[in-house]
Formats: C-alpha cells, structure tokens, sequence
C-alpha cells in the first residue's frame, strides 16, 4: 500500500493487524488469523463474495482443464458451510462424479447430508486401530464396541465412503506406532482392506517408512523398481483380493467374535451371494476359535493360522466362493 492506499484484497482475510507482520520465530504470533495456527496459512475470509468467486474458479479449473477426480480439502472444519455449498455446487456442475473429501477429525456428520463433501479422512478409523494394533490399550470386545459407533455414526452409503486411513502427512507413521513390528502392522492393514468405507495408503506405509516427528514422517518416498519389503508385498495380495472381492467393497458388516481380555477378533462381510470371513489375533498368547464356524470356506490368505488356532498376531482369510 502507498499513501494509505488500502488494498483490494484487505477485506480477503480475517484479524489483519497493521503493519502485517508475518514472524520469522513460529513461536511469534502472526499479525493476522491463520488456519489451524499455521503462519503460512492466513485465514482467508469465505464469507466475502470476492473470495468465494475466487476460489470457485480454482475449483472450476483445475476440473476443467486437468480433470481431476476430485478434491481433498484441507482444514475443511474452519470453512464456513456456505462456503463448501456453492463450492460443491460448482465441482458437481462440471462433474457429477467429482468425488469431495474435507479433512474433518472430528466427527463430521454437519458435513455428510449430501450438501458438502462426499466423504471426510476418518481418523477415529485410525485412532481405534492404534489402540487395539499398535498399543494393545483395548481387548477386542472394547474395539468391537468402538467399530461399531463407527458404522451407526453415519447413514451406511456414507460410511461405505469414509476415507479409513492408518496415519497421514499430520500424524506419526502407524508403523511407528506398531514399534516398526511388522506383525502388528499386517493386523492393521488386514483390517482396514477389509472394513467398510475406503482403505487410504499414506505414501511409503508400503516401503515400511517409519517416523514420529514431522520431518521424519513426510520423509521423500524411496522410489524402488524391485521393492522386496515384506509389507509391500502383503499390500499387494490384500489389494487384489479386495478389487477381486464383492463382499469386501459392498457387503455389509458385522462382528462374529470379540470377547473382554481377548485379542482374537473375527468378522465376516457378506453380500446377496457370497461371504468373507476374516479372524485375527492382535495379542501375545495363542487364542483358540470357539464360536467360528469355517466350514464350507477356503482359505485365502493366512498367516499364524492352524486348524482351530490362532497365533500371537496371527490372522486368517476365508471365502466361500473362489475368486477368478
């Protein structure tokens, strides 16, 4: 600004205090309001009609001119709902198909009536499956309980779409988490392939990165031609059968086994036709299957499995149908 000029864009941002001073020390308070404290992330004021317009032809563009399959949105939670309404409106006009994904860590039901985003990052998902895989904090009837307000917090077409994600670019690396225990992390992996909503790989969770502090968890991606990790393996198998596995991505869902100071925890997804059973040990002791029947299935993946038995963070894969 010159001669006290005020600029066009002053009225585009929230608590601007003059001068605007931006700190070089992240522990200075900004001379303006940010999103989620960031100082590189000023506060953008979605309520001015300037600003929306702007950002709807962001929207509009990036569809447009790259189509792009859709948009995750970051810190979606600090954004007015108007705000999101007309940007839905927007992204659904150039493609119905458009698929909206806002950063909520809360719950998000406010967000999920069919006026704003297709689906939000399910970090409850990821919170619940740290206590059980990576801390044994909870037995599985506790976890069992904690699945369950999964499924009834949402309308079912909407947890069929929730982002299931094991950590992220905010959070420490699960396998970290797990005390890089590849074991616990095959539990974890297993569960979110098979669970309802929409399993989200963080980047490297296949190469076994590790990381709890902020750089060490957004550490560069090894980019390997020949990955011979073990877990990027077992990444693979589950991902083909659950492309290959109409229960897994449509079937409904419901608990068989989960008993209080136990880790043995066994579900099934079914559809019209066909069936998925999955029986997993998240514990230290051997867990014997008592109320499981397994006859008429095949075994699909296993690993820990004998008979009637279940190892120290052993699992198994059944189907009643073969897949091609």
């Amino acid at each position: 600004m010159r001669n006290g000029e005020k600029s066009k864009y002053v009225d585009w941002f929230y608590g601007l205090k003059f001068p605007v001073i931006r700190p070089g020390n992240m522990a200075d308070i900004p001379g303006y309001d940010c999103f989620a404290y960031e100082r590189k992330m000023p506060k953008m004021n979605t309520s001015n009609p300037e600003v929306l317009q702007y950002f709807l032809k962001v929207c509009r563009y990036w569809l447009e001119e790259y189509h792009i399959d859709g948009w995750r949105l970051d810190v979606a939670s600090e954004v007015d709902f108007n705000f999101w309404r007309e940007f839905r409106k927007t992204a659904k006009e150039v493609n119905p198909e458009c698929f909206m994904i806002g950063e909520v860590w809360e719950s998000a039901g406010a967000w999920l009536r069919g006026d704003q985003f297709d689906s939000t990052m399910n970090y409850d998902f990821r919170n619940i499956c740290r206590d059980f895989f990576a801390e044994s904090t909870i037995d599985a009837a506790a976890f069992n309980g904690a699945v369950t307000n999964l499924l009834i917090r949402y309308r079912k077409n909407i947890s069929y779409g929730q982002l299931n994600l094991l950590d992220s670019h905010d959070v420490s690396r699960f396998y970290s988490l797990c005390g890089e225990d590849k074991r616990r992390m095959k539990l974890a992996v297993l569960f979110q392939m098979t669970f309802v909503g929409v399993p989200s790989v963080f980047y490297g969770d296949e190469q076994e990165l590790a990381g709890v502090k902020e750089m060490e968890y957004r550490q560069p991606m090894k980019w390997e031609e020949d990955c011979k990790c073990e877990l990027y393996s077992f990444y693979k198998e589950l991902i083909r059968f659950r492309k290959e596995s109409k229960p897994l991505t449509k079937g409904e869902f419901s608990a068989i086994q989960a008993i209080r100071n136990s880790g043995l925890y066994a579900y099934e997804r079914t559809d019209e036709e066909d069936k998925v059973m999955v029986i997993l040990n998240a514990s230290d002791k051997e867990e014997k299957i008592s109320s499981v029947c397994t006859e008429g299935f095949e075994i699909m993946l296993s690993g820990g499995f004998n008979a009637d038995t279940v190892k120290p963070w052993g699992y198994v894969v059944l189907s009643n149908c073969l897949l091609q």
